[in-house]
């Protein structure tokens, strides 16, 4: 009996010790969870017997906006991710000058030839240079000279580029070939039925690139087509320069 006493004396005892220990570890977190069910208490008496107005309607404002703020650092944060993921950020990106290639627009066979022919006029220091010019002055070197070589061609269109420069002839190609009485292709209309050749577009080109072989001539002639009269003037107001294919060459 003293045996089974001496057991259940224990046995209470641990029982008894129990509720001790618990209450020594739990104490802390019983307490917290005193204090906050007592805050919990007072801001749900506050919210609904005030309807969230005075001091309690300030306090409701600032934790709502604390919630705006972290919802859109939130957000923000996301979006970083996102773009550094991407390989990118989020900061201004600077505009880059964008240079495209340039479209020139191409001339046509008119254009080029017109372009062309003002450079020569600059060049010959002439008052014009028209395509018609160009045209009238091959066909009257065609017409003069045409069985020629390409030097006698150059000299031929030498001497109508001489003319437009000088005070007693008209100022462009075309009016020094089409005065009246100088030049005979006009006259019998051998001017207007021509073929042209390439050896006169290349002497007449050789000319208005700037080749003078013509000592300044102003006149030629070809005796054994020219009249008497026409002769005996030539040789007598004229200087006479030199000859070349068959054509004498004055001033």
């Amino acid at each position: 009996m003293p045996r089974i006493t001496s057991l259940l004396k224990s046995l209470c005892g641990k029982i008894m010790a129990i509720p001790m220990r618990l209450t020594k570890k739990m104490y802390r977190q019983m307490a917290l969870l005193t204090i906050g069910g007592a805050v919990i208490s007072v801001f749900a008496f506050s919210s609904t017997g005030f309807a969230g107005s005075g001091k309690n309607a300030v306090s409701a404002a600032v934790i709502s906006s604390s919630e705006d703020n972290i919802s859109e650092d939130e957000t923000e944060d996301e979006t970083s991710d996102i773009l550094d993921n991407a390989g990118l950020n989020n900061s201004t990106v600077e505009e880059e000058t964008i240079h495209l290639p340039r479209v020139e627009q191409k001339e046509t066979g008119k254009e080029k030839m017109e372009r062309l022919l003002e450079e020569r006029r600059v060049a010959l220091g002439l008052p014009s240079l028209t395509v018609e010019d160009y045209n009238n002055l091959l066909r009257i070197v065609e017409a003069e000279v045409g069985d020629n070589d390409v030097y006698g061609r150059t000299i031929v269109a030498n001497v109508v580029i001489n003319r437009v420069r000088s005070s007693k002839f008209e100022n462009t190609i075309t009016e020094v070939i089409f005065s009246k009485g100088q030049f005979s292709p006009i006259r019998d209309k051998r001017f207007f039925k021509v073929k042209v050749s390439e050896a006169t577009i290349k002497g007449v080109n050789n000319a208005l690139m700037g080749e003078d072989y013509s000592h300044g001539a102003l006149y030629f002639m070809d005796r054994a087509y020219s009249t008497r009269r026409a002769v005996a003037w030539f040789d007598s107001s004229l200087t006479y320069l030199f000859s070349h294919g068959g054509h004498e060459y004055f001033k």
